[in-house]
């Protein structure tokens, strides 16, 4: 499939969703969107792959079995939001990316609240709200087709609508940042009304008011219900927490006296591993490799090196340390721009392009693990 040309369509059949399309649409494109505002720790791609399940459970969709597919849709579909999470507004170029981001969360706020909006008259709300708040942006430009949805059939708008209202907070934050990061970059103050509507300003700023107070009546007093049964809760939570950090805190001092006898264990080791070494590389049976190699350092001669060479290798495979690929040495190889990850080379891997070699040296294992690959010498460039 060709990432450029992905659309939803595509995605809802490669995951194969037959029922429920349009809310499926939505819950999903609802999801791709405020996830870039997401706050959690972490890339655009890891909040979708931590937060999918809990927003798009219900889907039965496997997001580690079906990320390709879906992360190729966001590159082509949802690019702007994932490079807002990942860096931030101030590295997106293109403006009209900003602009595309504020159109479709403005819309989605726009659907919220109001009562059978057509796509016409959306166009045309969002066009002169921005035109009154000095964002001249043409009335062609302000494109709704991934919200095309919306407008096809009122049963389904108001399904939508419903799921839509349920991130109200949501999409009201992301709309925010998307407006706060239009009004840096173009030096202007955005007013976009919420609402729809043939009554005068005034009237619909008091409505907006009143309606703005009630909400926070009501907010703030299921604060008050929920921190009053929090207070309750803590002192339970409290005393829990205590008895824990006693436990932890001795299972952490258990750790840290096993981490200290481990580390001594381990040093121990490695020194009888290093005296074992010496003594092998110097016992009679092998041919005392190790004096007869200091002495031939010193210039005296050794009559039989080839003989001192073997014992070495002896002891080595002793040990578990072998050559490999013993055959290709002297043998000429193609060092490409993959294959030099299967060699050590005698140059910098940004001197080669297309460049030959020859084998000089293998490769080595130790217990069956290769530590070393084939040494290449470059030729070419």
């Amino acid at each position: 499939m060709n990432n450029a040309n992905i659309g939803m369509k595509d995605l809802i059949k490669e995951l194969g969703i037959t029922k429920n399309k349009v809310e499926f649409t939505n819950d999903l494109n609802l999801f791709l969107n405020i996830s870039a505002f997401d706050e959690s720790q972490g890339e655009y791609y890891d909040i979708i792959k931590s937060k999918f399940d809990e927003n798009m459970g219900k889907w039965n969709i496997d997001i580690n079995d079906n990320f390709s597919i879906i992360s190729k849709y966001i590159k082509c579909r949802k690019l702007p939001y994932k490079i807002v999470k990942d860096e931030g507004f101030e590295m997106i170029k293109s403006e009209k990316f900003v602009v595309s981001m504020l159109v479709e969360l403005y819309a989605m706020y726009i659907v919220i609240n109001n009562d059978e909006v057509s796509k016409n008259e959306m166009i045309k709300f969002i066009h002169n709200e921005f035109k009154h708040s000095g964002l001249n942006i043409y009335e062609k430009d302000i494109v709704l087709n991934d919200l095309e949805y919306l407008f096809r059939d009122k049963k389904l708008t108001l399904m939508c609508k419903t799921n839509l209202n349920n991130k109200k907070i949501e999409i009201k934050s992301s709309l925010d940042k998307t407006i706060h990061a239009i009004e840096k970059r173009k030096n202007i103050k955005l007013n976009l009304n919420k609402t729809i509507s043939n009554k005068s300003q005034f009237e619909e700023t008091k409505n907006d008011v009143q309606s703005d107070l009630e909400l926070k009546n009501i907010q703030l007093k299921k604060s008050i219900d929920k921190l009053r049964e929090e207070v309750e809760i803590n002192k339970h939570i409290i005393n829990e927490y205590i008895d824990k950090e006693i436990v932890l805190q001795n299972e952490i001092t258990k750790l840290q006296k096993y981490n200290i006898e481990l580390i001594s264990y381990g040093k121990e080791q490695y020194s009888k591993a290093l005296v074992d070494l010496v003594k092998n590389m110097n016992d009679d049976t092998n041919g005392n490799i190790l004096d007869r190699l200091y002495c031939y350092s010193k210039g005296e001669q050794e009559k039989n090196l080839m003989f001192v060479a073997t014992n070495l290798f002896n002891v080595f495979r002793q040990m578990g340390i072998s050559p490999r690929e013993t055959k290709k040495i002297g043998t000429n190889v193609d060092i490409g721009e993959y294959s030099f990850y299967n060699y050590r080379l005698n140059k910098d891997i940004s001197d080669i392009k297309l460049s030959k070699g020859d084998v000089l040296y293998p490769a080595w294992f130790y217990n069956g693990v290769e530590i070393l690959k084939p040494y290449v010498n470059i030729k070419g460039e």
